[in-house]
C-alpha cells in the first residue's frame, strides 16, 4: 500500500502535467519554456545544502510563454497543493512567536516661550523656598570692626559651614535665619588653606534643616549655578548664572598652598556672599562662594567657589579632629607650556606637571623624583621630570595634580607616579607624606 506522501506526490504530479498540457495546447507552440532570471543579486531564500529543487511553472500572458523558477522541493510541494485546491500561498510565519505590537507614539508637550519662562520662574521660586531656611546671615565682630558673611546648615547639631575669612579673628559671632531666629555661635575649627570654617550655634532652640550636599566632580561649564547669601548685608539674596569654568587653582591668601578644583561662575557674587552656598539646578550645594575677581570689590562677572567635594573631605575632619591634614608630595612645578617644552626638549604630545623643585627629604625626593638641577646663578637647566599620571590617572596640568592629591589621596598612602624622563615614561612608587600644618 502506498503511503499518504506517495499518494500526495502522484496527485500533485498529475495536476502539474495537466496544467502543462493545457498551456501548450492553448499557445500553439512547441518549445515554450525558458528560465526565469531574477533581476536582483539579493537571495530570495536560503536553501539548505543537498535540498532537492523543482521547477514551478507559471504562465506569462503578455509574452505567451511558460516561465519556470527553481525552488526547493518543499516549497514547490506547498505551492502545488495550495494551487490545486484554489488556495493562496501564505508566506506568514506559523511559529509560536508573539506578533510585534506597534509602539504607541510618545506625545511630547509643546511649550510656548512664555510657558518655558514661567516654568523656570516657578522652579527657581520653589528652589529658593526649599533652601533659604538652610542659609544663614553671619555677623562677625573683631578688634578691627564688624563684618558680615554667609553660611549654611551642615547638620542638625547646629554646625554651620562658612569661609575662614568670614570668622577670622572674631571675638563674637551672631547668626540669623530666614525665619528671624538669631543665635550666638562659636568657632569649632577652620582650614585656612581651603578657606573653610565650621562654627556651631549656642543654645539652639529650633529644628534645623541641613542643606542638601551635591557633587562637584561632574560639573560642566554651562550648567546652571545659583548663589544664595547676603551681599552687602542684603539678607537672603538669590542670584543666578552658569558654571563658567571648572578645575581652577586659586590662591586663598591664607596659606602658601592653593585651593584646588575651584569653580568659576558668572552668578553675581559680592562682599557678603562669602561662605554662602553655590547650588545646582536641583538645589544641592556644589561649592562655597569665596572670592570675586574685581578691581572695584564688586561683582565683575567672575566669581569663585570652593568645590563641595573638597568641603566633604575637610568639614567632617574639622568637626571630629579640629583640623584637616592633606597628603603631601613635596614638589613645586609648572605647566608644560610652549616655552618650557622648547627649553626642555619635550615632545609635542607630552602634558602634565613639570617639576622645578623638590623639598629635601620629602616624599618625592625619597622616591627619586627629579627637579631642575640648575639655578639662576649657575644658569637654568630644564632637566626636571614631568609627572604625567598618578595611579594610572592622566595628569594634564599642574592644576590636575594639585586637585587629584587634595580630593583623592591621604597621608601615608602609597601611590604610583608616572614620570616622563629622558624620552621615556617610567613608573615610580611613592609614599605620600602629610602637608605641614598652617597656623
Amino acid at each position: 500500500m502506498k503511503t499518504f506522501h506517495d499518494l500526495k506526490n502522484i496527485f500533485v504530479g498529475g495536476i502539474l502535467a495537466l496544467t502543462m498540457v493545457a498551456v501548450v495546447a492553448c499557445s500553439g507552440t512547441t518549445t515554450l519554456t525558458e528560465t526565469n532570471v531574477a533581476s536582483s543579486t539579493e537571495p530570495i531564500a536560503n536553501v539548505a545544502a543537498g535540498t532537492k529543487t523543482s521547477d514551478i511553472p507559471s504562465f506569462d500572458q503578455a509574452n505567451d510563454i511558460v516561465v519556470t523558477a527553481e525552488v526547493d522541493s518543499q516549497t514547490a510541494e506547498s505551492i502545488s497543493i495550495q494551487a490545486a485546491f484554489g488556495g493562496d500561498v501564505d508566506n506568514e510565519s506559523t511559529g509560536d512567536a508573539v506578533p510585534e505590537v506597534a509602539a504607541t507614539p510618545v506625545e511630547v508637550a509643546q511649550l510656548t516661550p512664555a510657558e518655558i519662562v514661567a516654568a523656570q520662574e516657578n522652579h527657581l521660586a520653589d528652589l529658593y523656598e526649599e533652601t533659604v531656611e538652610s542659609v544663614v546671615f553671619i555677623v562677625s565682630t573683631t578688634t578691627q570692626g564688624v563684618g558680615s558673611g554667609s553660611g549654611f546648615v551642615w547638620d542638625e547639631e547646629g554646625h554651620i559651614v562658612t569661609n575662614y575669612h568670614v570668622v577670622q579673628g572674631s571675638t563674637s559671632l551672631n547668626v540669623k535665619f530666614f525665619n528671624g531666629r538669631e543665635y550666638h555661635a562659636k568657632v569649632v575649627a577652620f582650614d585656612p588653606a581651603a578657606d573653610i570654617a565650621v562654627i556651631q550655634l549656642i543654645d539652639l532652640e529650633h529644628v534645623l534643616v541641613p542643606i542638601e550636599i551635591g557633587s562637584s566632580s561632574g560639573l560642566r561649564p554651562g550648567q546652571m549655578a545659583i548663589a544664595l547669601g547676603n551681599p552687602f548685608g542684603k539678607e537672603f539674596t538669590m542670584t543666578t548664572g552658569i558654571v563658567s569654568a571648572v578645575t581652577r587653582t586659586l590662591e586663598g591668601g591664607f596659606s602658601t598652598f592653593s585651593i584646588p578644583a575651584v569653580i568659576q561662575t558668572d552668578a553675581s557674587i559680592n562682599p557678603g556672599n562669602s561662605g554662602g552656598p553655590l547650588l545646582d539646578m536641583n538645589g544641592a550645594v556644589i561649592g562655597i562662594n569665596t572670592q570675586i575677581e574685581s578691581t572695584s570689590r564688586q561683582s565683575s562677572g567672575v566669581g569663585f567657589a570652593v568645590p563641595v567635594d573638597l568641603v566633604k573631605r575637610v568639614v567632617p575632619s574639622l568637626i571630629e579632629f579640629g583640623e584637616h591634614t592633606y597628603a603631601f608630595m613635596g614638589i613645586s612645578g609648572n605647566e608644560v607650556n610652549l616655552s618650557l617644552r622648547e627649553n626642555a626638549g619635550l615632545p609635542g604630545d607630552i602634558v602634565g606637571a613639570y617639576i622645578s623643585g623638590i623639598v629635601p627629604d620629602g616624599p618625592a625626593d625619597l622616591a627619586g623624583i627629579r627637579g631642575d638641577t640648575g639655578t639662576q646663578i649657575t644658569g637654568l637647566i630644564f632637566d626636571g621630570d614631568v609627572i604625567v599620571s598618578i595611579n594610572s590617572i592622566r595628569m594634564k596640568s599642574m592644576d590636575d595634580l594639585i586637585g587629584y592629591l587634595a580630593l583623592n589621596t591621604s597621608p601615608s598612602e602609597d601611590i604610583v607616579v608616572g614620570v616622563f624622563r629622558d624620552g621615556v615614561e617610567i613608573a615610580i612608587p611613592m609614599t605620600l607624606g602629610a602637608r605641614p600644618s598652617v597656623s
